[in-house]
């Protein structure tokens, strides 16, 4: 499989950066449901310009599901989570409710661990899905825990058999709930953390080509400016100042000084000013002409980094649809990482497209382009490696 699988992956959000579960190495960028963003507005609410109640909020990078009578919910409030500020909430009578994380790579045969906090009344089943390209196959191990009124750490172990190479993660309810969960690792033996997204921002090292912070105005030596290319005020960035990009914008430097086209790393926080939906294509860097780059959201909502010559695709990374139900104002971190063994695409620390073997470019257009209207930008860091690689089956 060669892209994401589609769409149906998809549950989005971003409010602020939260901390990974302790212990081992974790896969999930955000295990303490503290990273959030609004739902799509209903009807009603949208009509008279009201915004979404915090307590409807989705978490980021997870799939939310239910049946039935089944609600979920991820409030702000320290007092209920484990650690942090939230955690989620399931309510069924004759419902259920699921909660699911993936697809993840199987790249060996060892265990994988599965380990989370849990209170309430009513039972979590756990389980997964072996995730094939044409169907999900439920995984013949699971276990079912009883809750208590007590937070209580729960384990689940599974080991993958010979024709697993993608599994979902999920966690259900099991007859009437009541419940609360956090802190969810998923682990195995010689996985390494991503850091993804950045806590903080970033920094430049021997590897990097272009670093943009945006504290201070571009020099206009080096970058081409045009229209409404603007600053924010402090604190109006992901981390301090960003770059604003109105109507008729354009920022544009040297291709050839600032991106290695065999291989490299384009980091960046992006904020979109409309709706994933808005049938209008964003790139976010990208080079264009024959012999290009792009990385961005198309049309079509699909998030997508490839190259190209001749006007031709080369190589491609592409998650159909994942924008789709992206509410604006949200800051979403992207990073694409590329070289001749793997290209990689992820969106607030989740894989979400690869391609095994791509083609690289031998060479590129000479205009690098930063940004393009509608959208917000911080800490840009493009470098000379693949800076973050997630294994995944060939």
């Amino acid at each position: 499989m060669k892209n994401a699988i589609s769409a149906a992956f998809c549950l989005i959000a971003l409010s602020s950066i939260g901390g990974r579960a302790a212990g081992d190495h974790n896969l999930l960028p955000n295990p303490s449901f503290e990273m959030v963003e609004p739902p799509p507005p209903a009807p009603e609410r949208a009509k008279q310009g009201l915004p979404e109640p915090q307590d409807t909020w989705l978490p980021r990078t997870w799939n939310l599901a239910n049946e039935g009578d089944a609600t979920w919910r991820c409030p702000d409030d320290p007092l209920q989570a484990h650690s942090g500020r939230r955690c989620i909430h399931v309510q069924a009578g004759h419902g259920r409710g699921f909660l699911r994380y993936g697809p993840m790579p199987v790249v060996s045969a060892a265990p994988w661990k599965i380990r989370f906090w849990a209170r309430g009344s009513g039972t979590f089943v756990v389980g997964g899905f072996n995730v094939l390209p044409d169907k999900w196959a439920r995984l013949p191990q699971e276990k079912v825990f009883s809750l208590g009124r007590e937070w209580t750490s729960l384990q689940f172990d599974w080991q993958p058999d010979p024709g697993c190479h993608w599994w979902m993660l999920d966690i259900a309810s099991g007859g009437p709930t009541d419940a609360w969960l956090d802190d969810v690792s998923v682990t195995h033996a010689g996985l390494q953390d991503l850091d993804l997204p950045p806590a903080g921002p970033l920094e430049k090292d021997d590897h990097t080509l272009l670093y943009l912070s945006f504290e201070e105005p571009l020099n206009e030596d080096a970058f081409f400016l045009e229209g409404a290319v603007s600053l924010s005020k402090p604190g109006g960035g992901r981390f301090g100042r960003g770059l604003q990009l109105g109507a008729g914008s354009c920022v544009a430097c040297s291709a050839n000084e600032n991106l290695e086209p065999s291989r490299g790393t384009i980091e960046v926080w992006v904020k979109f000013l409309s709706p994933g939906s808005d049938s209008t294509a964003r790139p976010i860097v990208s080079i264009p002409g024959p012999e290009g780059m792009w990385l961005g959201k198309d049309q079509y909502a699909h998030i997508s980094f490839h190259f190209s010559t001749g006007w031709r695709s080369l190589s491609s990374a592409t998650a159909l649809g994942y924008a789709g139900s992206w509410q604006p104002g949200v800051w979403r971190h992207f990073a694409a990482c590329w070289d001749k063994d793997l290209m990689e695409l992820f969106v607030d620390g989740k894989l979400i497209a690869w391609d095994v073997r791509p083609q690289v470019p031998v060479s590129l257009g000479p205009e690098l382009d930063i940004g393009s209207s509608g959208m917000e930008l911080d800490d840009l860091r493009i470098s000379n490696v693949a800076r973050y690689r997630l294994p995944v089956p060939e």
